[in-house]
């Protein structure tokens, strides 16, 4: 079992690499064959299509941002979760940011694609959720004044996203991680209760 899901994270970590660099419409199968140094037929085996093989990079995304934001929870207060969920983006895109560029993509596919657009507006909502969790918390603990929740946390994502524009333009003016900082001190600092 461990070989097959190892043979299938090959596959989906090339498709990445494929997707950065020569997108969606442009990358086929036999790109990611190439990329991964599996065989077309071990490819056909887990996808039929080239499709079916980045829709489940969207899943697996998920997965590991689910993984890698968790310990945002366990912060005391929401504060600092929020500063913390900010910082394992910021830190991601310096790590590896070829999960952001991907993003750029995906969204353009979505426009298209309804099976696309279900799988992203899935991640969506699930990642607004768990942010409007986070805001909850801080407004029934009265770290927050009372805001709406489900509006904060979409502000918040739509500055988490300015991250994923840092990663495509490489801004020569700005650190991605001084826009990171900023932005969300001042956010938060609009959040708290005064």
């Amino acid at each position: 079992m461990q070989k097959n899901n190892d043979k299938k994270k090959k596959i989906l970590s090339a498709a990445i690499k494929v997707l950065t660099f020569k997108g969606y419409y442009n990358s086929t199968i036999d790109d990611i064959v190439k990329e991964s140094s599996v065989s077309k037929g071990a490819i056909y085996h887990y996808y039929k299509s080239k499709k079916e093989v980045y829709l489940d990079v969207i899943d697996m995304w998920e997965q590991e941002y689910q993984e890698m934001i968790s310990p945002v929870l366990e912060e005391e207060s929401s504060t600092e979760s929020l500063k913390l969920l900010f910082s394992i983006f910021s830190k991601q895109l310096e790590k590896d940011p070829s999960l952001f560029y991907c993003l750029s993509s995906f969204w353009s596919i979505s426009r298209l694609d309804k099976d696309f657009k279900k799988s992203v507006q899935k991640v969506y909502n699930r990642f607004q959720k768990f942010v409007e969790i986070i805001i909850q918390k801080g407004i029934d603990n009265g770290e927050f004044h009372r805001i709406d929740a489900k509006i904060a946390a979409l502000s918040l994502i739509i500055n988490i996203e300015g991250i994923f524009w840092f990663s495509l333009f490489e801004s020569k003016h700005v650190k991605s991680s001084a826009y990171i900082d900023q932005i969300s001190s001042y956010i938060l600092e609009n959040f708290k209760q005064k």
